[in-house]
């Protein structure tokens, strides 16, 4: 689920009229920000807050899971590495690994993770293939897939970003890069 809902997506999920969120955020009852382009943005956890503070129910599915980072590498020591300075820097996520794109797909299916950190060239099914799945389908096209590659090119940026992947980093990674691009994929 998304760590910011708009006040049309909170008022679809508590079944109210959209300008009685608006109303709530005009009151100072209701935490929000604005986006560059003016619209009203609400944390997850703030409108939790909100429902708890106004013994409103809260919608099933609303309850906040731990951010998932699926991190996908057909080298072992380096998901384990990423995998690691994932959980390093936020130890509230849920870190999850694979070695292959089979396995990968298995994971996105069953755990939804938010963000997927996936290397392009794996044997079997490579990186591409495991974005455009990921894209294709309703339940997980949410996530957000930062691609990696040892092997980096103008045509497997282009392509990896067209099945729908956010960004392409290049390795061996810059980790601060990384982590920031994780921050970014899941505002």
């Amino acid at each position: 689920m998304a760590k910011n809902l708009s006040t049309f997506a909170i008022a679809e999920k508590l079944h109210v009229d959209p300008g009685s969120i608006a109303n709530w955020i005009d009151q100072k009852l209701l935490k929000a920000h604005r986006t560059p382009g003016g619209h009203r943005r609400v944390a997850v956890e703030d409108l939790l807050r909100f429902l708890r503070e106004h013994k409103i129910p809260i919608p099933a599915g609303l309850e906040t899971q731990p951010v998932r980072v699926l991190v996908v590498d057909d080298e072992p020591a380096i998901t384990k590495v990423i995998a690691h300075a994932v959980k390093k820097a936020h130890p509230d996520y849920e870190v999850l690994e694979a070695n292959d794109g089979f396995h990968a797909g298995s994971m996105v299916a069953t755990h939804r993770p938010d963000v997927v950190i996936l290397d392009l060239r794996m044997p079997g099914m490579d990186g591409f293939e495991v974005c455009r799945l990921i894209k294709s389908q309703e339940a997980t096209k949410h996530a957000e897939v930062l691609a990696m590659t040892a092997y980096p090119s103008a045509e497997a940026e282009k392509t990896i970003l067209e099945c729908g992947a956010r960004a392409c980093l290049n390795k061996p990674l810059d980790m601060d890069r990384l982590l920031r691009e994780v921050a970014i994929s899941l505002q």
